[in-house]
């Protein structure tokens, strides 16, 4: 084959690469994907470093909510972190999935199986009967 056949080729294969990865980098379950793929990465990094975070998102928070907040750091020394509001992308979301999974097991595995739920349960008693 010649040098511009071999040229041609490699130009084609280049262009269908950067084609495909751009109908990749749009679709959704890539971004999920790719959000999951970095939230275990970050959630590694951030252990290593010695932090205890929880991302959340959504509407803004219920009373009791800052109630579980204010006793996850208190207790436990643990974040907790608003990543997103009501709209919220498939990679920040795979994103949080992915980090809460690997945060949520080291924090049981040092205080306990449950805690998390127990905090928040305790929280929403603190907080009163207007919380939901």
């Amino acid at each position: 084959m010649s040098l511009m056949k071999k040229m041609a080729v490699g130009v084609g294969l280049l262009a269908l690469c950067l084609g495909l990865f751009s109908l990749l980098s749009s679709c959704s379950a890539f971004n999920s994907w790719r959000g999951e793929v970095d939230g275990r990465a970050d959630a590694q990094k951030d252990l290593k470093a010695g932090k205890l975070i929880l991302e959340t998102m959504g509407p803004p928070p219920a009373p009791w909510e800052r109630t579980y907040e204010k006793l996850l750091k208190e207790r436990h020394g643990i974040t907790y972190s608003w990543v997103a509001g009501c709209i919220v992308s498939d990679r920040v979301s795979g994103h949080a999935r992915a980090y809460n999974q690997i945060m949520e097991a080291e924090i049981e595995r040092r205080f306990g199986k449950g805690v998390l739920e127990k905090t928040a349960e305790e929280a929403r008693k603190q907080t009163g009967p207007s919380s939901p």
